[in-house]
């Protein structure tokens, strides 16, 4: 369980969070949901430990391992499809697992500079799921996806979540209902 007590967190003057206050339950993944703008990731990226917020603090119960999608795909471009996974998670089979599981498996060898926005997004997916852990922070995992890969991978994501703790940042419906077990308004 995360405990986040009275956060706010304001850029240039102007307030983003105001005492905002939720618990993150073990084992269940909360979508943080609104509109662009009010504050998702930040709110996330506090909770990761990766902003500090002006007030405020969040409480751990545990040491967990975690695992990113961020909003940006951050891959190495000069990079292979599979070499962007290995250089975080060096077991090749569980790579090469989610590499087909999000249908990239047969462009491995390509460079990441090589594929689709889709694509791009797909790889940097399966390199979260591929490191694994204990606490995933996913930020707007499925933009730049639609139809039925859409779909194919909000399972894939769904599938490897269940039974561990999970922060969605989406203001996605689709996203929010498929994935999250728990839904708070930011």
């Amino acid at each position: 369980m995360i405990e986040v007590k009275d956060i706010s967190k304001s850029f240039d003057g102007k307030r983003v969070l105001e005492g905002v206050s939720l618990v993150i339950e073990k084992g269940k993944c909360t979508a943080l949901t609104g509109a662009s703008g009010k504050g998702k990731t930040t709110l996330m990226r506090i909770i990761a430990g990766l902003t500090e917020p002006d007030s405020g603090e969040v409480v751990y119960r545990e040491n967990p391992r975690c695992t990113f999608v961020f909003q940006e795909n951050r891959l190495l471009e000069n990079r292979t499809v599979l070499e962007n996974i290995l250089t975080v998670a060096p077991d090749r089979e569980r790579a090469e697992y989610f590499l087909g599981r999000t249908g990239l498996l047969e462009d491995k060898n390509k460079k990441a500079s090589e594929l689709s926005g889709g694509m791009k997004r797909r790889l940097a997916i399966a390199r979260a799921l591929s490191y694994g852990g204990d606490l995933y922070f996913l930020d707007e995992p499925l933009r730049e996806l639609d139809g039925e890969t859409l779909k194919a991978v909000a399972q894939v994501i769904k599938e490897e979540i269940s039974g561990k703790t999970a922060v969605l940042i989406t203001h996605d419906e689709f996203s929010a209902e498929f994935l999250s077990d728990i839904k708070v308004k930011v």
